[in-house]
């Protein structure tokens, strides 16, 4: 779970799955960028571990993340033991200015960015919006705010888990179809099926997230989006 968000000489990285180490082995990705900021909606492994390949930019690397806000404590304490030896291979986790998000709208790299706590998962999380081109909603289960706080955005990133078929509950993950949910109420301009089960079949995520919002179709690793 990562996505880089590109406008000119700025960039932001939406959580820090796996997926960022694509920008070590293509840094094509970041060509005139001076600073990568990060911003995380939460502290589990599949959105951080990432992060132990990101100094090999040679960038300088901001984090934000929701600690003290979402978890009552300071976020570089919840994120130095993963961002320092034995587990990173990197000397030392002051590589990383690290600080602190709240609710509200901030600036963040230059992007207006709003966040909004998401209680529905196994642990907070956070949603995230940038202006009115993008969203992301990822690791919570349904939620009917979530509608009205990205309500009119041109593309929505929203995690479907499983398909509704599939043993839902109330506090853990959303299905594709929950997520056309979400994406018709708020009347966005597309949907992006993310955060998919890996053995989910896209095929069947891609019918039933359809059901409710027809714009709708499943993230691909690498793919890029115009906004």
């Amino acid at each position: 779970m990562s996505v880089l968000v590109r406008d000119g000489n700025r960039a932001i990285v939406l959580d820090a799955g796996t997926g960022a180490a694509r920008l070590v082995w293509e840094p094509q990705l970041l060509d005139g960028v001076a600073r990568l900021d990060v911003l995380l909606t939460h502290f589990h492994l599949d959105h951080v571990s990432g992060l132990l390949a990101l100094p090999a930019t040679g960038l300088p690397i901001r984090i934000h993340a929701p600690g003290s806000w979402l978890y009552g404590r300071p976020s570089d304490r919840l994120l130095d033991p993963i961002l320092r030896p034995p587990v990173s291979p990197f000397a030392s986790a002051e590589r990383f200015d690290i600080r602190e998000l709240d609710t509200g709208t901030d600036e963040i790299a230059g992007f207006p960015v709003s966040l909004r706590a998401q209680l529905r998962h196994w642990a907070p999380t956070a949603g995230i919006r940038i202006g009115g081109s993008l969203a992301l909603l990822t690791d919570t289960a349904f939620d009917e705010g979530s509608a009205g706080f990205v309500a009119g955005v041109r593309h929505l990133l929203h995690e479907a888990w499983s398909t509704s078929q599939a043993p839902s509950s109330t506090e853990g993950d959303a299905t594709a179809a929950q997520a056309g949910q979400v994406a018709a109420a708020a009347e966005v301009g597309r949907l992006t099926l993310v955060h998919l089960h890996p053995r989910a079949d896209p095929a069947a995520l891609e019918r039933d997230a359809r059901s409710l919002f027809p714009d709708a179709e499943v993230g691909v690793d690498g793919r890029e989006l115009t906004l």
